[in-house]
């Protein structure tokens, strides 16, 4: 959605063992950090939740107004956050002849309550609700077409803004972008040990923050997401407390 030069990469691998389903597929930013507090607060949460009646929210400054053919319209979704959005587009094959698509599909990254408590569209035809205002300027789509195929992924509901809007507590970070549809043939078991080729439609800059781009294939076990970074956390921090209480007690008790 970003508007500028795009360019077009392929990148060959090969899994070396089986990915058992659920089979999901992230992409990761490194030195991008959605938690600066300016980045965090630029945005209006009451437009997110449809109440497009009321002007931007100041917090959306400097992205809350922009001149289009003379005339000064709000943006909608407003603010620092809803600009950057990640819009890379992926497309996973096998390495046969002809090529085997890999179906990526969305669904699954957005809870219940955020598509009816936080992220809500304005009632009626949405193309009509946002006829006077302006989508963000590094977006090239219009806020009501987003996705094509899914009308109801559309709009403040859109899993992948609602996604992206999550900031991140990290500088580097990953986030769901899609899985692998397991009702196709040749992948209701999972991502089988092949060899792959993921095409890129590369939109997203990342060398003005000096940062990187990476994608990854996980299928999760039955604790949850393979990310061992919390694990990690918890258990130096669990003994830093423990060497800490070992600590006190023995001053508390010999002196």
């Amino acid at each position: 959605m970003n508007q500028g030069a795009t360019c077009r990469c392929v990148v060959n691998f090969t899994l070396d063992q089986h990915f058992p389903k659920d089979v999901y597929f992230y992409y990761a930013l490194e030195n991008f950090h959605q938690n600066h507090r300016l980045f965090v607060i630029s945005r209006d949460d009451a437009q997110l939740r449809g109440n497009v009646e009321k002007t931007p929210s100041p917090r959306c400054r400097p992205l809350d107004y922009v001149q289009r053919d003379n005339l000064t319209l709000p943006i909608a979704p407003c603010g620092l956050i809803a600009n950057a959005i990640f819009n890379d587009t992926f497309n996973l094959y096998q390495q046969h002849t002809p090529q085997r698509p890999v179906p990526l599909i969305g669904g699954g990254s957005v809870w219940p309550h955020e598509r009816t408590l936080k992220f809500r569209n304005p009632t009626g035809n949405l193309r009509q609700a946002l006829a006077n205002f302006s989508r963000p300027p590094s977006w090239s789509r219009e806020l009501w077409e987003l996705d094509a195929q899914n009308p109801d992924n559309n709009g403040f509901q859109n899993e992948d803004l609602i996604n992206w809007m999550r900031s991140a507590a990290l500088p580097s970070f990953r986030k769901q972008h899609r899985r692998v549809d397991h009702s196709v043939a040749f992948f209701e078991d999972g991502l089988p040990r092949e060899s792959y080729t993921l095409h890129i439609r590369y939109t997203y800059p990342v060398a003005s923050f000096g940062g990187r781009k990476l994608v990854i294939l996980s299928s999760p076990s039955w604790m949850g997401a393979r990310n061992p970074f919390m694990g990690y956390l918890f258990l130096t921090v669990g003994t830093l407390m423990l060497i800490l209480s070992c600590t006190l007690f023995a001053v508390h008790y010999f002196l």
